[in-house]
């Protein structure tokens, strides 16, 4: 194989001059409205619990809206905005925001076949910066050849009939245009497992393995593999890590499970302990060079695999 020059993968404060503002769409919109709305109710000196009967609402409703994590609604906002005294000028800020939010970051279309906990997360992607994923399991969707998105959703969902399988297909496919905005920096972390896994058969895994490295020859994807040699022990659940424009909202990790839905981690404290997992994985990689030999194996592999599979036959 032809030596690769090696491409380092950049750090989030090396790619940030060409981050751009993705954070304006409605996800992100909800999460900076929730950060203003509990700064001027700290600002104020009242809690959760002086404030939620005065809008009709929990404490715990409140503090999802505060969080971003669900769509209030104008009054509720506009109440709250009575209720802190705020300025015009301000106001003016809040209803744009408002506006973004009331947008909707989903495709009514798909809105049957997606559970609400990863709506969410497709409206993040699309409004993040920088994605950083850890896959141990299956190549990220966004990253997914049709073939092999097929073949995962058919394993997934064999009862599903044929027209839903084919949309679901058609959704993910659609996600992959996340990999064509050049000022998004996207990573991906994968266990050499994932490259040997015979999703779909060989054709389709040496279809996928061709596509990685065809990605990884963008300037703003970085395809890179934990070797079965390194020694570090995968971290067993698969994650995301996502950045923002400065302004927007702080980084969110998105963890998906087997019976868990998902669990969208926003804390400081626990998104840093995610960070330095990822910080970890990347010490033990192997560069671009390596990471794309150890492509070509698996592409050999594979192509043994056919050339049995048709020997067979």
């Amino acid at each position: 194989m032809p030596a690769h020059p090696d491409r380092p993968v950049p750090s989030a404060s090396e790619d940030a001059d060409v981050r751009r503002l993705h954070w304006s769409g409605p996800v992100g919109a909800a999460k900076v409205l929730g950060t203003l709305l509990r700064t001027l109710r700290e600002e104020r000196g009242l809690r959760l619990s002086d404030v939620a009967p005065q809008i009709r609402a929990s404490v715990s409703k409140l503090s999802r809206m505060e969080r971003g994590e669900n769509t209030p609604s104008r009054r509720d906002v506009n109440d709250l905005l009575e209720i802190y005294r705020v300025g015009p000028e301000e106001r003016a800020h809040v209803d744009v925001l408002l506006e973004r939010v009331a947008a909707g970051p989903f495709a009514a279309e798909y809105a049957d076949i997606t559970p609400g906990w990863f709506r969410r997360m497709i409206g993040l992607e699309v409004e993040s910066a920088r994605i950083q994923y850890w896959e141990g399991g299956v190549v990220p969707g966004p990253l997914q050849t049709r073939r092999y998105a097929l073949g995962i959703i058919k394993a997934g969902l064999p009862r599903a009939p044929l027209d839903e399988i084919e949309r679901r297909v058609r959704q993910r496919m659609e996600r992959t245009l996340l990999l064509e905005d050049s000022g998004r920096v996207v990573v991906a972390l994968l266990d050499e497992s994932v490259l040997h896994r015979n999703t779909g058969g060989p054709d389709v895994m040496i279809e996928q393995l061709e596509h990685l490295k065809m990605l990884d020859a963008r300037e703003n994807v970085f395809v890179r593999i934990l070797p079965f040699t390194a020694e570090l022990t995968p971290p067993p659940m698969a994650f995301t890590h996502l950045a923002f424009e400065y302004g927007g909202p702080g980084d969110i990790v998105y963890v998906e499970g087997p019976g868990i839905g998902a669990t969208y981690v926003s804390k400081d404290q626990e998104v840093e302990r995610y960070v330095d997992l990822l910080n970890t994985l990347l010490m033990h990689v192997t560069g671009r060079a390596k990471s794309l030999a150890l492509i070509d194996e698996a592409i050999e592999v594979h192509r043994g695999r056919l050339r049995g599979r048709v020997g067979l036959g």
